[in-house]
């Protein structure tokens, strides 16, 4: 199979390694932010305007650094193993990032994460399409409907930004249950 695969609150744990830098450039205290559920997906209308200055100051210098979930590497190997080919599907371009690429790629490196191919482009949907995806893997609700509308099989990363949200997509909490699903195909 074709399997692509979201980073951000996916295979990373970008929401909580964002915070310390939200709360500093909107000067806000770290509390408030996790007490409103707050991150760079789910900022008031009022921060919203500043997320791409935000992105400009950060991005660059800090997301290759980003923690990712445990034992991802190990699970994402093990898929390759199964014969999968994985695609790096992200939702990055140049008005968040000098070079979402090189930067992206850095961050995988970092991380250990053995893939086939990376993409950057905010319609995940098309990118599944195009690349005739059989899997697609997100934390993004609304990424999910999309992709599942095109008759794509879609796993939902369980994150703090959709846990409360009810929806009939397949949820999983870890990298162990993808895995799993991904091995009793």
């Amino acid at each position: 199979m074709k399997i692509g695969i979201d980073i951000d609150d996916t295979i990373a744990d970008t929401f909580d390694y964002l915070m310390p830098y939200i709360a500093e450039f909107f000067d806000i205290d770290i509390k408030y932010l996790k007490d409103n559920n707050i991150s760079y997906c789910t900022l008031p209308k009022e921060m919203k305007k500043k997320e791409l200055e935000f992105a400009k100051k950060y991005y660059d210098k800090v997301i290759p650094s980003t923690p990712f979930k445990p034992k991802v590497s190990k699970y994402i190997d093990e898929i390759r193993n199964l014969g999968h080919e994985i695609i790096i599907i992200t939702a990055r371009d140049k008005t968040l990032y000098t070079d979402e690429y090189k930067t992206t790629i850095k961050e995988l490196k970092n991380n250990d994460i053995n893939y086939d191919k990376l993409i950057c482009n905010f319609n995940k949907a098309k990118v599944c399409e195009m690349e005739k995806i059989d899997l697609f893997i997100d934390d993004s609700i609304e990424n999910c409907n999309k992709v599942k509308q095109l008759g794509i099989e879609t796993i939902l990363f369980n994150s703090k930004s959709n846990i409360k949200d009810r929806n009939n997509l397949y949820r999983v909490d870890n990298w162990r249950e993808v895995y799993e699903k991904i091995k009793n195909y």
